[in-house]
């Protein structure tokens, strides 16, 4: 009832404000005006684009044919022409270069005109079949001794037989002063009796594409004139002259090298136009989202009324909702505090009779259940623990005072000498140090002399046939661990490994630090143990701490099990004893407590 009531006053709220009537409209109208937007756009581009190719195309016409009518036009002399010129070259048997001066001069007034009328003309060069040449150039000029016959420029434009061949944008190693440039060469022919008269050589700077981007959008289009093998004449960038054509690109001039394409992807519209007369091609990339910045007024004016119409609605809706959901609120952040032991109730709201008030009082209820439970169950667990962990240590001193009492007594049937006044000193030392209660941690140098003083009664119990060793770091000393978890585990490698071997006992006690712990080794060359009792003892210690009621004593041996228990009672699991042993070879059983100073 409390969810339906709650969800209808949203409901109203938000039908109030109309929200979905206006994304409607909204969403609408940016799509009509997208695609309108989209449509100039490409009409736009696409204008553009054939303006320029009209332009290039204009100068490539004008170079096709200035070359194609070369040898037609008349030197200086006026009464012969080019053609004749380089016929009178060829027909000589020895042409030195007065001759190659002679038929410069003759055709300077010529080559004078040609460059001043064309801009973009570095220079013109006319190479004889026989490797001479004529050239004329502003600033250029050919290498000494250059021959042409196995260059590729050469005879690429030797198999085109009088078609014209374009080179790439590029460098020309040959020339003298060459800047990057582009050069169109034609093989002349005599008109009558089709003999080659030479190779003619055009060379043109890059400002042959000078006012190509006049008519682009600046900075949001870039547009490249590429050859036939993808390489880069000209971009209005001119940082890519010469390279190659992206990849992406060169995919869409050869899946259709005849046709105009246009393709729309991630804001950029790319589009690639051939030219009518050679295998030039013209590509441009416009960036449709930096045109709408700059057509998108109208689109701006849709965003900007949408948005003052949304954040009218959505004040109105954060005052409606506030309205309603303010209680709710007030409460989760009354829930928030509820940390640690400290559980806070409320005054607020309880004296509304909707189920706002319902809701607060029914959290009040629980909290009050909540903290009784707790105090109930925390109490319940500190005796528990408290009784367990005083059973395990009576549990243990009574099984040592057991075995020591059982030593003096051999003892004093035996003799009557100063060792029994050692054991009872060192015995008494143990007692003390056992019932001290002012804390369960205790500093290990005070944990050794506990271990010191029963290893002192051993020692005169067993005589010869028992050796200790102790190899504790010395920085460990001061180290807080808890009390009488050492000395059961060497009475246990005494008593259960050591008692029944016939050699010699050694007892060998390691401390070090590792990884943040405390890490305790006791090793005996006892009788160790075989796989099943040691798979006893290890699924034992796997057991995890349970407290028995008293009178309610299992058999089973508690020295390891007991200090097990008690290092992960006090501890934690991830603490207490791990075991490896070998029959007749020894057991070394670790303890592994954290590093608490």
């Amino acid at each position: 009832m409390i969810f339906r009531n709650i969800r209808t006053k949203l409901f109203i709220v938000f039908l109030a404000i109309s929200v979905i009537p206006v994304v409607i409209v909204t969403l609408s109208s940016y799509s009509s005006y997208t695609s309108l937007v989209n449509n100039q756009i490409s009409l736009v581009s696409s204008n553009t684009i054939s303006n320029s190719i009209e332009k290039i195309d204009n100068i490539y016409q004008n170079i096709d044919r200035i070359t194609l009518t070369f040898q037609q036009f008349s030197t200086q002399a006026g009464s012969t022409t080019v053609a004749d010129q380089l016929n009178q070259l060829i027909q000589k048997q020895d042409v030195d270069m007065y001759d190659l001066f002679l038929a410069r001069n003759n055709m300077l007034f010529f080559f004078n005109n040609l460059i001043l009328s064309n801009s973009y003309l570095n220079g013109i060069y006319i190479f004889l079949p026989d490797g001479n040449s004529i050239s004329y150039g502003m600033g250029t000029d050919l290498r000494v001794d250059y021959k042409p016959f196995e260059d590729e420029w050469y005879q690429k434009t030797l198999q085109r037989n009088g078609g014209l061949y374009v080179s790439d944008a590029d460098i020309k190693p040959f020339i003298i002063n060459a800047k990057p440039s582009i050069t169109f060469s034609r093989a002349l022919y005599d008109t009558n009796t089709r003999k080659l008269l030479g190779v003619l050589m055009l060379d043109c700077g890059l400002d042959i594409f000078n006012g190509l981007d006049r008519d682009i959008v600046p900075n949001m289009t870039n547009m490249y004139i590429v050859n036939g093998k993808g390489k880069i004449l000209y971009d209005n960038l001119k940082n890519q002259i010469g390279s190659q054509l992206p990849d992406s690109l060169l995919q869409m001039i050869h899946s259709s090298p005849n046709e105009t394409l246009e393709d729309l992807q991630n804001g950029v519209l790319t589009v690639v136009k051939p030219f009518p007369d050679n295998d030039w091609r013209i590509v441009a990339s416009i960036s449709i989202n930096e045109l709408y910045k700059q057509y998108g007024v109208s689109e701006k004016l849709i965003i900007y009324i949408s948005s003052v119409c949304a954040a009218i609605f959505i004040l109105l809706s954060v005052f409606l909702s506030g309205l309603i959901t303010k209680p709710i609120i007030e409460l989760s952040r009354i829930m928030r505090k509820n940390k640690s032991q400290h559980l806070v109730t409320t005054k607020k709201q309880l004296e509304r009779q909707d189920e706002i008030g319902i809701l607060y009082t029914e959290y009040n209820n629980m909290i009050r259940d909540i903290d009784d439970y707790i105090k109930e169950s925390y109490q319940n667990k500190l005796i528990t623990l408290d009784s367990q962990m005083k059973a395990l240590e009576a549990q243990i001193n009574s099984h040592f005072l057991y075995n020591t009492l059982e030593s003096i007594n051999s003892i004093a049937e035996i003799e009557e000498v100063e060792s029994i006044a050692i054991m009872t000193k060192a015995l008494g030392d143990m007692f003390r140090y056992s019932i001290k209660t002012e804390s369960e941690l205790v500093a290990l140098e005070e944990e050794m002399n506990h271990v010191t003083n029963f290893l002192t009664i051993q020692k005169i119990r067993y005589e010869d046939k028992l050796q200790f060793r102790y190899e504790i770091d010395e920085g460990l000393a001061r180290m807080r661990i808890l009390k009488l978890i050492l000395q059961p585990i060497i009475e246990n490698a005494i008593y259960h490994g050591l008692e029944r071997s016939s050699k010699k006992g050694l007892i060998t006690i390691k401390g070090y630090e590792s990884s943040g712990n405390i890490l305790f080794e006791i090793t005996d060359n006892g009788i160790g143990m075989s796989p099943d009792q040691l798979e006893d003892i290890q699924s034992a210690l796997r057991e995890p701490p349970v407290f028995n009621e008293l009178g309610q004593r299992n058999k089973r041996s508690i020295g390891l099990k007991n200090v097990h228990s008690r290092i992960a009672l006090y501890y934690g699991e991830e603490y207490g004893l791990t075991l490896d042993s070998q029959s007749e070879v020894g057991t070394t059983i670790r303890i592994c407590v954290p590093k608490l100073i």
